[in-house]
Order: structure tokens, then sequence, then C-alpha cells
């Protein structure tokens, strides 16, 4: 440490772990050598003067190599260093005038701390809209105003590159400051820095105390938060101004839940109650209900099959509605600002309630939507089976005559009313759920070009630094609570939109890794010779290893789309088909009919054991079929964006970035997929619309018939729906075969999550791209990435790979394919099909 008024300039680097600019004041430039200067200016010597000892807090960093950058011109001088700057290794700088005899009072000396680490890195191939290295619009602005700080910055970047090349990488140190954090410190918005209280000493004697005692302060500056001394921006939530067009209001809530929508759907469930009520009532007082005409007909379509059509239809149009709940409730619980601090990285927006019940949303606060989703599960999983033995043939005895008619079960009949009402409880407390709610959203989050459009300006993206390669994303962020809405800087006026934390710093990942260090020598791990520095080392170099390694690239798929279980389903679904084609055919023993083994005469209520058996079990079957090919069909839906961005060449936007196959409707998925030429999609979704027809025709295909020429009861099949029910179960075995996922759909990690696709954004250029800033309505969003850049004839392609990210390093997510000035996106999956 140079004392106030030495002559002597020097570069080195102090035991301190966190370096220090000390700048006296000078009224000439100096010529630059192999040694990094500063030139502070008369305007801040004399601002200095007035407002005491000052303490600028900046960040820096040195890139591995960097083209040299233009010296300073002479005449000029600077007190403060521009807004961060990335890089690979930490320099302590301390400079003075050079061979200049004057005297500076020591409390007029202006410090400045930088604070640098190696995961800050200024990429040395910048895109064209960013020529002067990445910087998000909300970086801080110039120190000095009026002046440009960029070749200044450019030149400590070279002078300190090329200390760089010639000693080698050098490791990190542990940030310590030699200030002292008893002295508290004040934000001076007029110049853009920390000052001292003015009831703090700033004096020749509070400096040579520091001098003399610059250890004592080592462990109070580990347990102060380094981001809160060096980001001295926070995220500040606002409301926007009212009825202005450049922030809507967000209230935006899916079609399917709108108080409309779900009015229409909840009298679709009444209907069906008073329906079904109908028919127990007036089968109780009028001795059935039709007269039954035998095997075949009109009368035996509608008590037969008509019941699970409508059964589907409800069943179909949950889908629907449940997956707009699953998308949209993380948003929705980050907009209430609810204290649960699990909500990005626990909550699912794929939906997952089909053959088992999901209850995540219980542990999230939404107690409401837990119990709809609980009652679409229940109603899903039952009442397609419970229909199908809905109506059944008694013989009455009408004016002494005796005769078959179609009666109503009571059991079965009340059973569904009460699980349908139970429905429609449900439906309506999700309804006054969403009833002019405040969901946070400007439209429907239902592409990776929406999430993009909200994690932009984001201050959690330093959570997930280096998480792209994990097996598990939520393990490694920090629990967080957090806001979805319109924040401004709390120095700046402009209003943005996106998730946050509130009153948080603009953090980056290099100080968030930082603090963690800091946080494992505060747990004494350096007690037992744990070296931190040397792990972080190890661990970057395993995670660039990583990032090249197939095993990492491709290890995740859904557990049911694994290879080995993927034969298993296959082997099992086509055994059991062998087997249901050969007992049905062998020795004409469906055609013939075969004896119940369960007592037919049906009781009072109309019920019967052979009948209900033989058709509750068929119709559960064909049912668990049915809502076992949902998430196979949810999942290739999800994945095929990905899957388009792993081709070798990449994708334009329309069919990968904007895709929103998981939102669309049954049918609709099928069309657009085969117009974008992904027929595997359109085929699995396909068949999860057309496998319901298993559950409708196994419940009314088979009943108990009396045969005169043996005098016995068999149980018979309606043979043209017992054929139909072979050639769907063909399909369906056949299906398996398709659902075999290749590379493209395998990832380092899950994707079911908001944490887990942000892992592959939170790095890319696409988040400071100009053309994808800040859109206001989802049509803006979609005209900018369908239509060419300016100045580009070609459309811009996309692509998941290894790219280089805004810090300057690689990474493995989604970017543009190419760029210019950069090298091309490496894309190592092969054929996307």
């Amino acid at each position: 440490m140079l004392a106030p008024g030495s002559g002597n300039v020097s570069l080195r680097t102090v035991s301190s772990s966190r370096p220090q600019l000390f700048l006296s004041q000078d009224q000439q430039s100096v010529a630059a050598s192999d040694d990094y200067y500063s030139f502070p200016s008369q305007s801040s010597s004399a601002r200095s003067r007035e407002s005491g000892s000052r303490i600028t807090i900046a960040r820096y960093a040195t890139p591995n190599s960097h083209p040299a950058s233009p010296t300073p011109s002479p005449g000029i001088s600077r007190t403060h260093l521009a807004p961060p700057v990335a890089g690979r290794s930490e320099h302590s700088l301390v400079t003075s005038s050079e061979n200049r005899n004057f005297t500076t009072p020591v409390s007029h000396t202006i410090r400045t701390v930088q604070e640098t680490d190696d995961d800050d890195l200024a990429s040395p191939m910048s895109d064209t809209t960013s020529r002067q290295g990445p910087r998000d619009s909300y970086a801080g602005r110039p120190t000095t105003p009026g002046m440009d700080d960029s070749p200044y910055i450019h030149f400590a970047i070279s002078q300190l590159t090329r200390d760089e090349e010639v000693a080698g990488p050098r490791r990190r140190s542990s940030v310590v400051s030699n200030d002292s954090p008893l002295e508290p410190l004040l934000w001076d918005e007029e110049l853009g820095c920390f000052i001292r209280s003015p009831g703090s000493p700033a004096g020749p004697s509070g400096q040579q105390r520091d001098q003399t005692h610059p250890r004592n302060l080592s462990i109070t500056s580990i347990d102060r938060p380094p981001q809160n001394s060096v980001d001295p921006e926070s995220f500040v939530a606002v409301e926007p101004p009212a009825d202005s067009l450049l922030y809507p209001p967000l209230d935006f809530v899916p079609v399917v839940l709108r108080t409309w929508a779900l009015a229409a759907f909840i009298v679709c469930c009444l209907l069906m109650i008073a329906g079904i009520s109908f028919c127990n009532v007036w089968s109780q007082r009028h001795q059935g209900i039709w007269d039954y005409t035998g095997l075949g007909g009109s009368h035996y379509f509608v008590m037969q099959f008509l019941p699970q059509i409508l059964g589907v239809v409800i069943t179909l149009w949950t889908f629907v509605i449940q997956a707009a709940v699953y998308r949209i409730m993380p948003f929705c619980i980050m907009a209430s600002e609810r204290p649960f601090d699990h909500v990005m990285q626990g909550l699912p927006i794929l939906s997952r309630n089909f053959l088992a019940p999901d209850l995540s949303h219980f542990r999230h606060g939404e107690t409401i939507v837990g119990f709809s989703l609980f009652t679409i599960w229940l109603s899903n999983l039952i009442t397609l089976p419970l229909l199908s033995c809905l109506f059944q043939a008694k013989w009455y005895l009408i004016d002494g005559q005796g005769t078959w008619r179609w009666s109503s079960v009571q059991a079965v009949g009340w059973t569904l009313v009460a699980i349908y009402a139970l429905l429609t409880i449900g439906l309506l407390l999700l309804m006054f759920r969403f009833v002019r709610t405040w969901s946070g959203l400007m439209w429907d989050p239902v592409s990776l070009a929406d999430l993009v459009s909200v994690i932009q300006r984001s201050n959690i993206l330093h959570d997930f630094e280096q998480s792209e390669t994990l097996p598990e994303v939520a393990e490694s962020l920090d629990p967080r609570v957090l806001r979805l809405g319109y924040w401004q800087l709390s120095n700046r006026a402009d209003i943005f939109y996106g998730i946050g934390e509130a009153e948080a710093p603009v953090r980056t990942p290099s100080l968030h890794r930082r603090e963690k260090n800091l946080q494992m020598q505060s747990h004494g791990l350096s007690r037992v010779s744990f070296d931190v520095e040397q792990h972080n080392l190890a661990e970057k170099e395993e995670y660039y290893q990583h990032l090249y390694s197939p095993g990492i690239r491709y290890r995740w798929i859904p557990w049911f789309l694994r290879d080995g279980w993927v034969v298993v389903w296959t082997v099992i679904v086509s055994a059991l088909f062998i087997a249901f084609v050969l007992v049905s055919f062998l020795h004409d023993a469906i055609k013939g009919g075969f004896p119940p083994r369960l007592p037919t005469l049906p009781s009072t209520g109309a019920f019967s054991s052979s009948n209900f058996c033989y058709s509750f079990v068929p119709a559960l079957i064909g049912n668990f079929l049915f809502l076992a090919w949902q998430p196979i069909d949810v999942y290739f839906r999800a994945l095929q964006p990905f899957a388009a961005l792993a081709a070798t060449d990449g994708a334009r936007a329309e069919h990968s970035l904007l895709l929103s196959y998981p939102s669309c409707l049954p049918f609709q998925v099928t069309i657009l997929a085969v117009l974008n030429k992904h027929y595997k999609v359109a085929w699995i979704s396909l068949m999860s619309t057309v496998s319901a027809a298993l559950p409708i025709l196994a419940g009314g295909v088979f009943i108990a018939l009396y045969h005169q020429s043996d005098d016995a009861i068999r149980i018979s099949a309606l043979m043209p729906a017992f054929y139909a029910i072979v050639a769907f179960c063909a399909l369906y075995t056949v299906s398996f075969l398709c659902i075999w996922p290749r590379r493209c759909r395998h990832f380092p990690h899950d994707i079911s999550t908001l944490a887990d696709q942000m892992s592959f954004l939170y790095q890319s250029p696409l988040l400071a791209d100009k053309i994808l800033r800040e859109p206001r309505s989802k049509t803006d969003l979609v005209t900018r990435l369908v239509v060419a850049p300016p100045g580009d004839r070609e459309h811009s392609m996309y692509g998941f790979g290894i790219y280089v990210g805004r810090d300057g390093k690689e990474h493995l997510g989604i970017d543009r394919f190419d760029r210019p000035g950069r090298a091309d996106m490496l894309i190592t999956t092969g054929s996307m099909k």
C-alpha cells in the first residue's frame, strides 16, 4: 500500500482477498507503461474535497485473452471505473501519480474497491448488437457523467491480459475488504458511489488505523454479503401507470380458466348429474326406462355406449383445464407474492394428474387448486368404468306379462352423482380462484419464447451458474421468495417486467459463487484443511468436461421412456394383446358366449353381479390404458421444441421456440404437428385421444343373455364392437414401437419445472438480444421471431447445444445457431428424428 504522495507506481498483488485501487490527485496524465494507471480528474478531485472520503465499489476482471485496446489519451483523468467487466483472473492494482511532488490530504483520498471473480468473463466474440461486451439494459450507468469509460476499460483489460499471459493463471483468493465495516456507508445518487456517513471518521488517523491493522476486518468482511456492497442497484416492486399501453395489466388468464368457460363446463357437469338422477328416479318409479330390443340396435347403443362417450368428453376437457392450471400456477403464486420459496423449482408446469394424484400444489399454499385437481383425478379414474355399468337389462312383470327392460342401477347412479358433484365443487372453487385474479401474466406462457421474455432482466439468474449439467437443478438453487410483475431499479426510473427477488441487488453469477465460497469458509470448512479455492478450480474443470460428455448431455429422459422401460412396456403390451386375441378367438370363446361364474339375477336396485363385473372390469382396464398414455403424450409435446432445436442445423423459431403443443386441444396437436412435419408427436397425440375408445367399447361390449338352445345364461358380446376393440388394441400395441426416444429427446436433466428450463437459458445471449427486448404482446413477440432481423436475408436459426454465453464462457443450452463474430453452436445430437 502506497503512502499518499508517493512517486512510485507499481503493479502487484496484495495479500487482501479484495483488491484495492488507491488514487491520488493529479493534474496531469501519465503515459502508459507495463503497469496499469488511473488518471484522476479535476472534477473528481473537487468533488472529493466537497464530500470527504468516497468509496466507489465496482467489479472488473480480466479475460484470458483479449485484443489490445488503445491507450487512453493523455490529459484525461479518471476517478471511477466503468461498470463491471468480466474476466478470468484477479489482479489488485495500487497506483498513484508518477514522479510528481505534491501534497494530498489523506481525508480527500478516493478509494476504489474492485471485486473480481473468474466466473465473470467478457466475451471476446461479442454480438453485433453489443460490440462493447455483454451488458444488460439495466447495467449501471457510467460513473463519470458525460464521459465514455470504454477506452479506459479496454486499456485496463489489455494490460492485465498481458500480465495474465506472462504469469499464467492465478488462483482466486478470498474476498477481504480493508474498509472498516463499522463505518456506515451511504449511497450518493449524484456521484454514483458510496460515501461515508457524515459522522464517521475519515481523517488521517482513520486511514492510519486501516494501514496499521489491515487484517482485523477480514472476518467481518466475510460475514457481510459481498453483493450488498458491489451492486448498489436493487429491484424495487412498482405499480405501472394506469391505462398505459406500454405497461398492460398483468391479469391474463387462459381461455379455459376464465369465468365463462369454467361456468359452461360446470353446466355440463350439472347436466350429467341431472341426467343420471333422472334415470335413477324414473327407472325406480316406472319399472325401467326402455324395452330391451336385443343385442345391438339404437337402444343398446344409447344404454351401453353413449354414457361413456359423454364421460370421455368431460374427461378430455379436464385434461385441457389441468394443463392450463399447471403452466400458469407458478407464475400466479409469484405474482401473489406469497412466502413460498420453492415455487420455481418445486412446482411442475407439465400435467402429472393422471394415474396417480399430484398433491404438489398443497405444499405450495394452493389448497383450492390442489383440491380441484384431486377431484379431476378422481373423476377421470372412476367415472368411465362406472358409466359403463350404469344401465342393465332386468326382467319386469307388466300387466301380467314378463318383459326385459333397461333399468338404471341405483347404487352406481348415485355414486356417479356424488363424484360429479365433487367435481363440480372443485370446478367452482377453481373458477372463484381465477375470478379477477392478478396472475402476473401478459399472455399465456405456452412456449420457450414466452419464458425468455419473462426472465430477460431477472436478478436470480446467478443461482443457475453451471446448473445445466446437473442431474437435479432444484438441489443447486437457493430458496427465494420471488415476485412476477413490474420492477424498477433503485437508481433508475425505467420500468420493466419479469421475475425477480424484491429488494435484492442486480447480481452476477460470479458474485453468487463467491458468496457461497465465503459461506463455506464461515462454516469452518477451512479448519479441516479444505481448500475452497482449489475445490472451485476442480469443480470448474469438471463442469467443462461435462459440457462435452455424452453421458451427461444425454443422461435424462422420463423414467417411463428409458430404453429398458420402453422394452418392458412393449413386451408386456404385446404379450397381453396376443393372449387376448388367442383367448377370444380360440374355439369361438367370445362369439359363442361363456358362463358368467357369478350371480346374474338383478336385485331390486337392478344390480347384477355378472353384468357389473363384465362391464366395470373391462372398462377399468381400458381406462387404465387410456390414462397411462397421457404422460407419454405430455412429454413428447413438451420435448418437441428441444428436439427441434437439437437438429444439426438448428430450427426456425416457429418450429422450436414458438411451439405450444402442451397447450393445444385434442386433435389440434395432430394437425399442427403434421403441418410442422413432427410426425411422431402427431401420431402419439392422436393415440392419446383415440385410446379413449378402449374404455368406451370395453364397457359396453359384454352382456348376460339367456340362451334357449342350452337353457343357460351366458356372457355374450356385441361382435362388431368386439372387433373394433381388437383393432384399437392393435393400434395401441404398435404405437409403443413409436415412443422410442432418439438422442434429440435426451437431456442432462428434467424439463418439468420453470427452473429446469431456465437452466438452459440463464447465460443465453437471447436474453440480451435487442430483437427480443421487452415485447408488449404475444403478437409482438411472434413477429420479432418470425420476421428476419433487419439487414438479414434469411430467418434466424436457433439450436440447443454448446454456445458462448454472455459471460464469454461455454454453456449448454439455447441460443441462435450462428452469430456474427462468434463460432457456430456445437450440436452433437445428429438426426432429430
